[in-house]
C-alpha cells in the first residue's frame, strides 16, 4: 500500500466569494495530482485525527486570520475562514507532534510558520518583485512569475539542482517573523521569504504555486519529489 497523506479540506464556499476562494478550491486538486505524481495516497479529511496517516500537505487557500499571531485585524485579508484555521493549524500540530512530514504550499507555508509562532505580513507592499497576481482581463486571475534564490544544502536545494528558479506566485502576504525551529531555504530578490523547512522536523513549505500551469515538470515536481523522500525515511516514522 502507498503512504497515505493527509490533506485538510478547503472548507470555504466559493459561490459569490472572491474569485481567489474559488482559484484555491480549484488548485487544490491539483496539489494532490502532484502528491499522487510521487506514489503516494491522499486523504481529505476534517478532522486532527491522523492515525493511520504518513503524511500532511497543507494546501493554498484564503488568509490566516491576524488574530491568530498578534496581527493587525483590520488589514485588508480575504476570505479569513476560523473554521479552516482551526482544522489546518491543528492539524499541523498534530503532524509535528507526532514526528509525520509536512509539505506546506502557498497558505501552507503561512499556517506553518503560524503554528510556529511566527508571524505574517497582512498585506505586501509594492517593492521590486510582483508577488500578487491580477486580472487576465476576463474574471480570471493569473500568475505572476519571478526568480527566487535557493539555499545551498537545503533539501528544495537538492531537488531543484539550481541556485535561482523561476516561481509561479500568487500571493499578497508573507513570513514576518520566522517560527521557532523555522529556516528560509529560497527567497526572492526583495527579501521575501519563499520556502522554508525545520531545523529538525521533517517539514518543508514553499510559498510559490507549483502546481500552476507552465511550471517545468521537475520544479512542479520538486518539492513534492522532497517531501515524498521523508514520508519514505526511516528517519521519519510516525510515533
Amino acid at each position: 500500500m502507498p503512504p497515505r497523506i493527509a490533506m485538510p479540506a478547503r472548507l470555504s464556499d466559493p459561490i459569490g466569494a472572491d474569485a481567489r476562494v474559488g482559484l484555491a478550491n480549484a488548485i487544490f486538486d491539483d496539489v494532490a495530482a502532484l502528491v499522487r505524481a510521487e506514489d503516494l495516497d491522499v486523504l481529505v479529511v476534517r478532522d486532527a485525527d491522523l492515525t493511520g496517516v504518513d503524511g500532511v500537505v497543507l494546501p493554498g487557500g484564503g488568509d490566516v486570520d491576524p488574530a491568530r499571531y498578534g496581527g493587525d485585524t483590520a488589514a485588508p485579508c480575504y476570505d479569513v475562514n476560523p473554521a479552516q484555521d482551526t482544522l489546518d493549524l491543528e492539524i499541523a500540530r498534530a503532524a509535528h507532534a507526532r514526528g509525520i512530514p509536512i509539505l506546506g504550499v502557498c497558505r501552507g507555508l503561512q499556517v506553518l510558520n503560524v503554528a510556529f509562532g511566527g508571524t505574517l505580513i497582512e498585506d505586501l507592499p509594492v517593492s521590486s518583485v510582483r508577488h500578487t497576481p491580477g486580472s487576465d482581463g476576463c474574471g480570471g486571475l493569473e500568475w505572476t512569475w519571478h526568480p527566487v534564490t535557493v539555499a545551498a544544502g537545503s533539501r528544495l536545494r537538492a531537488e531543484v539542482d539550481a541556485d535561482e528558479i523561476s516561481v509561479a506566485s500568487g500571493h499578497h502576504q508573507a513570513i514576518g517573523r520566522l517560527g521557532e525551529g523555522l529556516v528560509a531555504t529560497a527567497v526572492a530578490h526583495d527579501g521575501v521569504i519563499e520556502a522554508i523547512e525545520h531545523r529538525d522536523a521533517p517539514i518543508i513549505a514553499v510559498q510559490w504555486h507549483p502546481e500552476a500551469d507552465g511550471t517545468p515538470a521537475l520544479l512542479a515536481a520538486a518539492p513534492f519529489a522532497a517531501f515524498a523522500d521523508m514520508v519514505r525515511s526511516p528517519a521519519f516514522r510516525a510515533s
